[in-house]
């Protein structure tokens, strides 16, 4: 499993729902509010099946997001005084740049999908709805007339194109039995150690 699009999902909505209430925009912010929502769920049910190394590189993922979004809160108490538009702009370009980051994360693992003639890094359904979704929010800034909405929303149309791509050009290879009986006694042994 490639961690990064669920940290990288995590991320993005954050930035869009705080973009969302400094431009006062209702639509941006619920459909975010939702994906921030489903994002976390996503994550941390799929968190137990992942490898000790995904979980840190997630957990690594995930702390590098909180550092940033707290670097910008800190940013924006300083110039929201001062500054509105300053820092609008700032949230603006922030999104803009997390929202590509989204949409090149399942890229991260291109090279050895390419190499290995094997799409098992890439999730199918992940690639369809980021396509679907680009393309539906595209439409939403050509109608706002919002370059921050609709740029990296083509731009994240294309990659997710990309990824789609490499979906349906390399066939995806079945884990091993003796991989997933490994596997399924480690998440068992990890559950009969933890007790809620």
């Amino acid at each position: 499993m490639n961690p990064a699009p669920y940290a990288a999902m995590i991320l993005n909505h954050i930035g869009w729902v705080v973009y969302a209430v400094l431009r006062t925009d209702w639509f941006i912010f619920s459909a975010d509010m939702i994906g921030l929502v489903s994002g976390v769920w996503i994550t941390f049910s799929l968190y137990p099946l992942a490898s000790l190394k995904v979980q840190n590189r997630l957990n690594g993922l995930i702390l590098l997001a909180a550092t940033l979004w707290g670097a910008l809160a800190l940013v924006t108490m300083i110039l929201s005084s001062a500054a509105p538009d300053a820092t609008l702009l700032l949230w603006s370009w922030t999104v803009s740049v997390t929202q590509i980051l989204l949409f090149a994360s399942p890229l991260s693992t291109l090279y050895k999908a390419v190499v290995s003639r094997n799409s098992a890094s890439f999730h199918l359904g992940l690639s369809i709805m980021s396509v679907i979704s680009s393309a539906m929010w595209c439409i939403y800034g050509i109608t706002i007339k919002n370059l921050f909405v609709l740029v990296p929303n083509l731009l994240g149309a294309l990659l997710s194109g990309v990824a789609l791509g490499v979906c349906i050009l390399f066939q995806r290879s079945e884990v091993t039995q003796t991989t997933a009986q490994t596997e399924l006694n480690r998440i068992q042994a990890i559950g009969q150690t933890v007790e809620l």
